[in-house]
């Protein structure tokens, strides 16, 4: 007659943040929560607040300095490969919607309607996850379709990568808690 111990977690409600996101100016808190061993729902909100030069194509409306605030709320939909409790390897999609308002720091009127940023899209990746006692760190990477509507004759003054609408590569590093788990 043998005697062995064994520990089986039980998952719970997962919360994390993307540490890549804070290198764009974003700020992520997001949730997972395990549906069944393969399959688990997430939502993520982030909060956008930085700084950008919003350009005109009108001779008589100029651009300004701005900052730029709001938020992207990001649905998720993950499937794990393997029977692991939210670990290990899993494919994912989600969605994102998106709004900003610039405000111009000189205070001045735009001149017309001010401009505002609205976007949509959906990604698909490909990822890890994995679990150290409580903590989760969770890398990814995959593909992920972009549309923003345009801002009339302004547009933001920045880097063409990655490009507003289209298709372009994503990747990110997530870190969070699995706040309810148990060990027993």
């Amino acid at each position: 007659m043998s005697i062995h111990s064994q520990t089986t977690a039980t998952v719970g409600t997962i919360i994390r943040t993307n540490l890549t996101d804070i290198l764009v100016d974003r700020y992520s808190l997001g949730t997972e929560v395990i549906i069944q061993n393969q399959f688990s729902l997430g939502l993520d909100i982030d909060y956008i607040s930085r700084d950008v030069f919003v350009g005109s194509n009108h001779p008589w409306y100029l651009g300004a300095d701005t900052h730029k605030q709001g938020f992207i709320l990001e649905p998720q939909a993950r499937y794990y490969i393997r029977e692991t409790n939210s670990e290990g390897l899993y494919t994912s999609i989600s969605g994102f919607f998106g709004y900003a308002q610039y405000s111009r720091f000189d205070e001045q009127s735009w001149g017309v309607s001010p401009p505002k940023w609205i976007a949509s899209g959906f990604s698909l990746h490909l990822g890890h996850q994995l679990s150290i006692k409580r903590l989760i760190i969770d890398i990814y990477m995959g593909a992920t379709w972009a549309k923003n509507q345009g801002m009339g004759i302004f547009y933001e003054d920045r880097a063409l990568f990655p490009q507003p609408n289209g298709w372009r590569i994503s990747s990110g590093l997530r870190c969070g808690l699995n706040i309810f788990k148990s060990m027993s």
